[in-house]
């Protein structure tokens, strides 16, 4: 049996001119979980990092909190859907949506429905079936020829590990958004791999974070 964790990263700078990067409290939260997975002698044979800003700066983190020596690998395909695409498709708007993240993640859901319905593919660069068979054929790369008794990591996004978590219960778009609404920063997604496929065993773990540490955006 081979084991992968799904980490999401730390929080990014949400509000700012430059979303894609961590702010000071996500830099923590890597930390906090490399430290935490060291303590648990978690030694990954394989790391993977989605190529946006804020995947790597975490995987950076854990792996130096850690003490890991095995080299991070960056796969573009674990790259979060891009809101912006969809919010600019989608025809209502609301101002307050730019530094509010209720009212974000409110508008956000609205986009994303638009999107799955598979109606509208032509308004985006990517689309929603095209963003969940990369995300399927990303995770079953993760874990190919890995091996029993060897851990892998890979560090992505929400709306990414939201998906590979709705597909492992065999779940659709509900699913999806009901999962990807409550993913936390750092949070841990565990996987096991053996003779009977991929099974789920935790979903969005953050017990390595103290309460006030905790955040969604």
């Amino acid at each position: 049996m081979s084991v992968l964790y799904l980490v999401r990263h730390g929080q990014a700078s949400f509000g700012t001119e430059d979303y894609d990067r961590l702010s000071t409290r996500g830099k923590d939260q890597s930390q906090a979980l490399g430290t935490y997975l060291m303590r648990a002698g978690t030694t990954p044979t394989r790391i993977v990092s989605g190529g946006m800003k804020r995947q790597r700066q975490t995987t950076q983190g854990l792996i130096e909190a850690a003490g890991w020596d095995t080299t991070p690998v960056v796969d573009p395909r674990w790259d979060e859907f891009n809101a912006s695409d969809l919010l600019n498709a989608y025809p209502e708007e609301d101002p307050s949506a730019k530094t509010d993240s209720r009212a974000f993640q409110r508008l956000l859901e609205k986009a994303s429905a638009r999107w799955a319905s598979n109606n509208h593919d032509a308004d985006y660069l990517e689309s929603f079936s095209a963003f969940t068979q990369r995300i399927d054929t990303a995770l079953d790369d993760a874990v190919e020829g890995l091996g029993s008794g060897r851990d892998a990591v890979v560090v992505s996004s929400s709306g990414a590990i939201a998906w590979a978590a709705a597909r492992l219960v065999n779940g659709g778009f509900p699913q999806w958004l009901a999962l990807n609404r409550v993913t936390v920063n750092s949070g841990v997604t565990k996987i096991v791999t053996g003779s009977s496929g991929k099974t789920m065993v935790t979903f969005n773990d953050h017990g390595h974070l103290p309460r006030s540490w905790v955040t969604y955006r």
